[in-house]
């Protein structure tokens, strides 16, 4: 026999003849718990046993755990954390039940209380982790039970993302110092996204000699990391190769802490959003975060530079260019800054330090 305090209540659960028996929820009291084993002890000893073959293989905690633990080897820390999320709200809202028998209104009532309590693209989030744990159940067991099916997905509106000028990311990139002006630089000319970046190791994802750098990615339906290669322009040339200059000494990471003081030296970062809330302070722009330099590197190439939607995709490494509207939605030719902004491009009116990465530059760095 065995009583224990979970995060939603007392759980509890006994031996009966070789066999694990579960509470399907929870207890508000350790009491009730031990008066529910006492009591289902009484009811089973009455009637026959079920077979032990059946014992309790589809219940919804076991496979759960199964899932999560699958997951968290395929995906990244932040889809493992959504998955794992959802489902410990689904496992307190139906308990550990099989999950054949749960149905779709169960479901259904599970996604409206989310879209209720917190917003229409929440619940979609919860539905698509929930289908996405059917079809792991469906591909391991062989059973052709899906309740999530017939759920639909909810409408919503995306908040429009803040068209960021350019002449700001410029200022940021401009005030920035060493690693840190690097780091901003390796953002603007490659369009990636932040962990991408963060990756980056010498020997695998730099080549100098054939002037490309290697992103990766893990946003696809496997969850496998898939890598494409960028060439390399002269701008990021020059930056990746001041950073090779200055590199740490053992490390394997392009980015990584050069305090030697720090517990963390040598080791990749996990995030960069304080450099660049500061950055942006310094620079004495509103301040953006790293997918925002992506969203405007797309913008900036498909509406300034006329580059076609196909080549911007390639850029941005989109599989559907569905996605690639949505980074090109909204535009500069209609703002009064038109002109700057292609001024600003030509390098015409910059200050003579900004057109080159001199070494006096970095001396912060």
């Amino acid at each position: 026999m065995a009583i224990w305090k979970s995060k939603w209540g007392w759980r509890a659960e006994f031996e009966l003849k070789g066999e694990r028996i579960m509470a399907r929820g929870f207890f508000q009291y350790k009491d009730e718990a031990r008066q529910w084993i006492k009591q289902e002890k009484a009811r089973l000893s009455e009637k026959p046993q079920k077979s032990s073959s059946q014992g309790n293989d589809l219940f919804f905690w076991r496979l759960s755990q199964e899932y999560l633990g699958d997951s968290k080897i395929n995906y990244d820390k932040k889809t493992f954390d959504e998955k794992r999320y959802c489902l410990e709200r689904f496992y307190e809202h139906v308990g550990d039940v099989d999950v054949t028998s749960i149905e779709p209104r169960t479901i259904l009532h599970f996604i409206n209380n989310r879209a209720e309590t917190q917003s229409n693209n929440a619940a979609n989030k919860d539905r698509k982790n929930l289908r996405a744990f059917y079809g792991w159940v469906q591909d391991m067991y062989s059973i052709m039970y899906d309740p999530t099916a017939p759920i639909k997905k909810k409408p919503h509106s995306k908040k429009a993302r803040r068209l960021i000028p350019i002449q700001d990311i410029l200022k940021v990139m401009l005030v920035a110092q060493g690693h840190d002006r690097v780091l901003m630089g390796s953002y603007w000319h490659t369009g990636a996204r932040k962990g991408e970046i963060l990756r980056w190791t010498w020997a695998d994802d730099i080549n100098f000699e054939e002037r490309w750098a290697r992103l990766g990615t893990k946003k696809n339906k496997s969850g496998e990391m898939r890598y494409e290669k960028l060439w390399m322009n002269d701008d990021l040339y020059q930056l990746l190769m001041w950073q090779w200059k200055h590199r740490h000494p053992t490390s394997p990471y392009v980015f990584c802490h050069m305090n030697p003081k720090s517990k963390f030296y040598g080791k990749p970062f996990g995030e960069r959003r304080k450099t660049l809330k500061t950055l942006c302070k310094l620079a004495d722009v509103e301040s953006f975060g790293y997918h925002d330099i992506r969203h405007t590197v797309a913008k900036y190439l498909n509406d300034l530079q006329k580059v076609g939607l196909k080549k911007v995709q390639q850029v941005l490494r989109h599989r559907r260019q569905t996605t690639t509207e949505i980074y090109v939605e909204g535009n500069y030719t209609d703002t009064r800054d038109v002109m700057k902004l292609l001024e600003l491009d030509k390098l015409e009116n910059l200050p003579k330090n900004s057109r080159s990465f001199s070494r006096s530059e970095t001396k912060k760095g």
